[in-house]
């Protein structure tokens, strides 16, 4: 078991989305916000939800727009 770099969660996350239905949404559990993947996801057509409930505690949810 390794811990993914901020890119290659970025990555995963983009690649579970192209595959997933439109009709779903995907659950996301970071650290911090994923600056880097919020604008991805805007260029993709995806929106998001984000709650902010603690240190170092990010909730997502992504959804098709």
């Amino acid at each position: 078991f390794r811990k993914l770099t901020v890119e290659e969660n970025v990555m995963a996350i983009l690649e579970t989305l192209e595959k997933m239905p439109s009709d779903k949404a995907l659950y996301v559990h970071h650290k911090r916000i994923p600056v880097f993947l919020l604008s991805e996801l805007k260029d993709r057509n995806f929106d998001y939800r984000i709650k902010e409930p603690g240190n170092s505690e990010v909730y997502m949810l992504i959804f098709k727009s």
